[in-house]
C-alpha cells in the first residue's frame, strides 16, 4: 500500500522511541531534501546502508549525485574488484558512462612509502620511501638517471644528471654551486692512475 506525505515544514518518521532502524525497502524511493540522520548517543555508529539483505546478488552498490538533470557521477563497491570506485559519468542507475576507477585497491605500502600513479590507480611500496625525521628518500631499487642538458644550479644542492659518455667513461654527472664533473669509472681512473 503506498503512502504519500507531503508537507510544508519537517517531516521526522520516529521508530521504537529513536532506537529502531529505519529500512527503505524499494528502490525508487526519493528524497528531494536533505536526509538527515541524528544518532541518539554519541555511542553508536551512524551508517547509511545500500544492498541491505544483499545475498550476494548484488555485486555493485553505492550512491549518485546527479551533477545536471540528465548526468550523474558515481560512488560505489564493487565486490568483484574488492574496491570502491568512482566515475564522474554515470547513468541515473549506476551504470558508467565513464569508466569507474579504483578508489583503493589495497595495501600502499607501509607509513613513509611514496605513493604513485600506478596504471591510473593509487600505488604505493616499501621499496620507494620517504623519512621525514631524517629528509632522506629510501629507493630500494634500480634507479635511472635520464639523458639532459646540465640544469641549473640550486643553492646548497647537488644535482645528479645523464649526458653523453665523457673523459670520465661514465655519462653520469653533477654539478653544484662549487664544481661540476663526471663521475668516474673504476676502469678510466685505473688508466689515469697508471697515466699520471
Amino acid at each position: 500500500m503506498s503512502t504519500y506525505k507531503n508537507t510544508s515544514g519537517d517531516l521526522t518518521l520516529t521508530g521504537d522511541n529513536g532506537l529502531a532502524v529505519l529500512t527503505i525497502n524499494y528502490a525508487d524511493t526519493v528524497f528531494n531534501g536533505n536526509v538527515i540522520y541524528t544518532v541518539p548517543a554519541v555511542t553508536d555508529f551512524a551508517f547509511l546502508t545500500v544492498a541491505a539483505n544483499n545475498t550476494g546478488g548484488i555485486t555493485d552498490a553505492g550512491l549518485l549525485m546527479q551533477r545536471t538533470p540528465g548526468s550523474f557521477a558515481g560512488l560505489r563497491f564493487d565486490t568483484t574488484a574488492n574496491s570502491w570506485q568512482v566515475s564522474p559519468s554515470v547513468t541515473s542507475l549506476g551504470v558508467p558512462v565513464a569508466a569507474y576507477s579504483n578508489i583503493v585497491s589495497g595495501a600502499a605500502g607501509s607509513t613513509g612509502a611514496i605513493q604513485f600513479n600506478q596504471n591510473g590507480e593509487f600505488g604505493g611500496s616499501n621499496n620507494l620511501s620517504f623519512d621525514s625525521g631524517n629528509s632522506y628518500i629510501y629507493a630500494n631499487t634500480a634507479q635511472y638517471i635520464g639523458y639532459r642538458p646540465t640544469p641549473p644550479n640550486v643553492a646548497n644542492t647537488v644535482a645528479i644528471y645523464s649526458n653523453a659518455i665523457g673523459s670520465g667513461g661514465t655519462g653520469l654527472y653533477f654539478t653544484s654551486n662549487e664544481a661540476a664533473d663526471e663521475l668516474v669509472s673504476k676502469s678510466t681512473a685505473i688508466v689515469f692512475a697508471i697515466i699520471f
